[in-house]
């Protein structure tokens, strides 16, 4: 287990997260999911912009002095540092870490004169967490931003240093092509504990073919197929469903579906073992079974090795991932779901609080799942909307 620490960023002033190989974060909005993913971006953006490179990994021993943006690497828009402190704080430091064990890797930031675009690592507080150990020391990180790339007629083509779709799945086209290249097939072996072993959605051993095995188990009877163009620099899919009668269609005549669940696919068979891979609201765009196929399908990317972080309003999702620890596609113990809520505290409370210089911020409650896909606790406000919703039509129904 790996322990994510954050400390005066947002609306944190001291938390320590808890990161799984399946990690879910849960909650009502407003509760600090995305603030606690911006703080592991800001600290990966960290070592990638400010440490040594070593042909194979990252090593950061020094501060160089190196300032680490606020917005736009990894879609982040988090404004000037002043906007990255708590609303009440004291200090106008931030310090974010990540821990295993008793290794850790801990980095203190310096929010300048506080009007700046960027904020700068000052100090190493300790960096014994190292490579491989590390999973933010790989060259590879992969993240899928909430607001995705909808249905388009075609993609540009990128460079890339490794696989990957892009932090909205806007390059997912070309990598489908480029793996099945004949350049590139014969170095790309997909992991054979990722693969959909059913004869009634895998028809060929292509990474094509594999994605479809997927995408049509999520969303049944779908399947694309990559056209790369190298003279206009671009790429395409075309679907085809249940409807087409074996005729392609655009995606742009498909609903968006497809296009958000897609990259998620792409990058979960692609990811390399022991890195982390981000994804926001994989349930976007989907219907209710597709969410719980999604959550399944996560399950075994995760037990397959790949670190996976979701944040998700969906129970469609997390029944999906139980339903993968009841069928041993996944490990229960490797399965962590956090839930972010306020405490419900009295005006009493509040002011005690206030007198003892205790802060508010949003709670981390950990979920676990028991080997029969069992949720080891059901807070309150953890998806029990339905339920509520159920009791008030009844009493509606008694008027």
């Amino acid at each position: 287990m790996i322990i994510l620490s954050i400390k005066n960023f947002k609306c944190f002033y001291e938390i320590e997260i808890p990161i799984n190989e399946l990690t879910v974060f849960a909650g009502g909005n407003g509760n600090g999911k995305s603030t606690a993913i911006q703080s592991l971006l800001l600290l990966r953006r960290t070592v990638e912009h400010c440490s040594e490179w070593k042909s194979t990994n990252f090593e950061y021993n020094s501060i160089n002095k190196s300032n680490v943006e606020l917005n736009d690497i990894y879609c982040l828009g988090l404004g000037s540092s002043i906007n990255v402190l708590p609303s009440e704080f004291t200090e106008t430091v931030i310090e974010l870490g990540l821990t295993k064990e008793n290794e850790s890797l801990k980095v203190k930031y310096s929010t300048n004169n506080s009007n700046e675009v960027w904020i700068t690592p000052e100090e190493l507080l300790k960096n014994d967490f190292r490579y491989p150990k590390n999973p933010l020391m790989f060259p590879q990180f992969y993240y899928l931003n909430a607001e995705r790339i909808g249905p388009r007629i075609n993609q540009g083509i990128k460079f890339y240093d490794y696989p990957n779709v892009g932090f909205q799945g806007e390059f997912t086209a070309q990598i489908i092509a480029d793996i099945d290249s004949l350049e590139i097939e014969s170095k790309f072996k997909i992991d054979q504990n990722r693969v959909l072993n059913d004869s009634k959605y895998l028809k060929g051993s292509k990474f094509q073919h594999h994605i479809n095995a997927w995408l049509s188990y999520i969303i049944d009877g779908v399947t694309i197929t990559p056209v790369k163009n190298s003279e206009t620099h671009t790429a395409r899919i075309t679907v085809e469903n249940t409807y087409s009668k074996g005729k392609a269609i655009f995606p742009t005549n498909t609903g968006f579906g497809i296009s958000y669940s897609l990259p998620i696919i792409v990058s979960c068979l692609l990811a390399e073992k022991d890195r982390i891979l981000i994804i926001e609201n994989p349930e976007a765009h989907l219907h209710p079974s597709a969410q719980s196929k999604m959550g399944y399908f996560l399950g075994v990317i995760a037990n397959a090795g790949v670190k996976i972080i979701v944040e998700t309003h969906s129970d469609h999702i997390i029944n999906g991932i139980q339903i993968a620890v009841a069928k041993k596609a996944i490990n229960n113990n490797k399965v962590t779901i956090n839930y972010f809520y306020k405490e419900d505290k009295t005006e009493e409370e509040l002011q005690e609080d206030k007198v003892l210089g205790l802060n508010q911020q949003p709670n981390v409650k950990s979920i676990h799942i028991t080997e029969k896909g069992e949720l080891t606790e059901w807070p309150k406000g953890f998806f029990d909307q339905t339920q509520i919703d159920y009791v008030e039509l009844l009493n509606l129904k008694k008027k």
